[in-house]
């Protein structure tokens, strides 16, 4: 996982920048980049025949030269060597269609935001709107400063045989351990065997037996995949359940700082209808999310 480059969708509002915050933590020592865009939008200087393109555009070049000045005094006492961190206003209406365009040019390899959690059935929140269309991974930071990343849980699909999901499991553990490494953080793989609240409540499975059958069947795959990154065994994790709920569960219980995860990005109708596990997960998670696209 490339990290030469970050983008940071700036705090609208938030002095203290937790997502730069979080971007710092992952920034390579010597090589790494952070860009921090700072968006802004006026309908009025947009709208035809609400002002005069004189006054249109006064009040544009007036809101970016506001935003600039913003930025600059809330990234002012944040520890990054000249020349590594860069900063800009844009302007624009739509932050998705904007960062998508961003990361189709080849210039970034990780977008970082902080999360909020505000997504309904008629409402797709930017947050959403990242994991289902960003070409390059997101990671969706939680809304307060926190301290370095000391434990990364890594949740993979152990049950699946499907070579995209196979080749999605290990780019999950690889950006874990590559992430973890400098902090010495703790990488816990995670397997949740999904198995829905309602086959359960009408006994419609032996959730003990499946669980048993299931844990027998994976461990060793997943102590030797853990292995291949140098993970020890016994921080693998395997629990039953729906994932949307037991991995919010499992690194609230382990304190975890961020939660890696892929993502088939499901779109449309269906998106809204059905989500996708990593947007469901990032509705309970009270904590930062990285999610991998596959390929």
């Amino acid at each position: 996982m490339k990290l030469d480059t970050i983008l940071v969708i700036a705090d609208r509002d938030d002095p203290k920048q937790p997502a730069v915050r979080a971007a710092l933590d992952l920034l390579p020592a010597a090589t790494g980049r952070l860009r921090v865009v700072g968006f802004v939008y006026e309908h009025a200087a947009a709208e035809p025949g609400v002002l005069s393109d004189t006054a249109a555009a006064t009040l544009k070049e007036a809101l970016l030269a506001a935003k600039r000045r913003w930025l600059k005094q809330s990234l002012a006492a944040l520890p990054c060597g000249a020349g590594r961190l860069q900063f800009e206003a844009a302007w624009t209406a739509d932050i998705v269609d904007w960062t998508v365009e961003a990361v189709s040019r080849g210039a970034v390899d990780l977008v970082v935001k902080t999360g909020h959690r505000s997504e309904s059935l008629l409402y797709t929140p930017v947050d959403w709107q990242l994991l289902r269309r960003c070409p390059a991974p997101v990671l969706i930071t939680g809304n307060r400063p926190r301290g370095k990343v000391r434990r990364i849980l890594a949740a993979i699909d152990a049950g699946s045989t499907h070579p995209v999901q196979i080749d999605l499991n290990r780019k999950v553990l690889a950006a874990a351990a590559q992430l973890g490494a400098p902090l010495n953080a703790q990488i816990h793989p995670v397997y949740v065997i999904a198995v829905s609240a309602v086959a359960r409540d009408l006994d419609l499975i032996d959730a003990v037996a499946l669980e048993r059958d299931q844990r027998a069947r994976v461990s060793p795959l997943l102590a030797s995949m853990a292995g291949e990154y140098g993970i020890p065994a016994k921080n693998v994790v395997i629990k039953l359940g729906q994932p949307d709920r037991v991995l919010p569960s499992i690194a609230a219980r382990l304190k975890a700082d961020l939660v890696v995860m892929g993502t088939v990005g499901r779109t449309g109708v269906a998106g809204k209808l059905l989500g996708n596990t990593a947007e469901q997960v990032l509705h309970r998670l009270r904590t930062g999310l990285l999610a991998l696209r596959p390929g």
